[in-house]
């Protein structure tokens, strides 16, 4: 008669759990690496440098400085523009009062950061209106940008962002005020640092501001809102406005076609310190501080701050 088959030993641990697990980690190795990639898109969508052009302040009449500044390994181009002096006594009108009286010998000083998709010469007009109004800047070019050196990131941005800003503070030391100024991507570049560079100055003017690089990403149709998790959220201005601790100037238009007027609405409400929006009621995104009176108020608050503004 047959002998029965013997009876196979049953495993110590069952195989699915083993499978399941190395689902998950094949599952993890994808969604990191899709992340990574999306990012590096991202980034090279929102990063986008222009080339230099000859435009220097000079072009417009405006004695300048030209700077080299180290940045990681490599250098960044920089203008010093020593604002022009104005003394309130020549003008027609009485003098103001000694406590909001702009010193003729030691200008304010703002440290621009400039778009995307610009370069330092297209900071020319920006400077000469400062100048102009009494007020020095210091404009620079972020790595990959115009004829500085290096590849454009948000890391690179960040450590020109921390390189500019110690050029400013040897320039600007002797500054009756000092205000950092952003635009757009400069906005973003300057929340981004916002740690190392609020220490050492009196105001910050966001301009054309986004709440969130994934946000605005997921509203232009770049990134399908489903997979919206996937994109990186490269610069959450909405974080790191939160971080701010000196008084803050807002400027967006309502008819901004890129960045809604509900962004600088977003942004005001998670400020924690002194605040105010001014709402331009003209203006597309690429048009923001083109005339005298927009500019008013914004240099109205370089030179005195939030109590200045009606």
């Amino acid at each position: 008669m047959p002998r029965p088959p013997a009876a196979r030993p049953l495993p110590l641990f069952p195989r699915w759990p083993l499978w399941l697990v190395t689902g998950l980690v094949l599952l993890g190795l994808a969604t990191l690496a899709a992340r990574w990639y999306v990012g590096r898109r991202a980034a090279g969508e929102m990063i986008v440098p222009a080339p230099a052009d000859t435009t220097t302040p000079q072009s417009a009449g405006v004695p300048y400085a030209a700077l080299l500044l180290p940045s990681g390994d490599h250098t960044i181009r920089a203008w010093w523009v020593r604002g022009r002096t104005v003394d309130s006594t020549r003008s027609a009108r009485p003098a103001p009062s000694a406590s909001s009286a702009f010193a003729a010998s030691v200008a304010p000083a703002v440290l621009l950061f400039h778009t995307n998709r610009s370069s330092l010469s297209q900071q020319v007009g920006v400077q000469q209106v400062l100048y102009r109004a009494g007020v020095s800047s210091l404009a620079f070019d972020y790595s990959g940008f115009g004829g500085s050196g290096g590849s454009p990131s948000p890391a690179a941005l960040r450590r020109d962002a921390r390189a500019a800003y110690l050029a400013f503070a040897d320039s600007a030391r002797t500054a009756s005020r000092r205000v950092l100024l952003g635009t757009s991507l400069g906005a973003a570049v300057l929340l981004d640092a916002i740690t190392d560079l609020e220490a050492g100055v009196d105001g910050i003017v966001l301009v054309g501001a986004f709440a969130s690089a994934r946000q605005a990403a997921v509203r232009s149709g770049r990134a399908p809102r489903l997979l919206a998790w996937l994109v990186p959220d490269l610069y959450d201005n909405l974080a790191a406005v939160r971080r701010v601790t000196k008084p803050l100037l807002i400027v967006h238009s309502a008819q901004d076609e890129v960045f809604p007027i509900a962004d600088a609405e977003q942004l005001l409400a998670a400020a924690r310190g002194p605040k105010r929006l001014l709402r331009l009621d003209r203006g597309a995104h690429a048009s923001y501080l083109s005339t005298a009176a927009e500019w008013a108020p914004v240099i109205a608050f370089i030179k005195q701050g939030l109590d200045s503004l009606p």
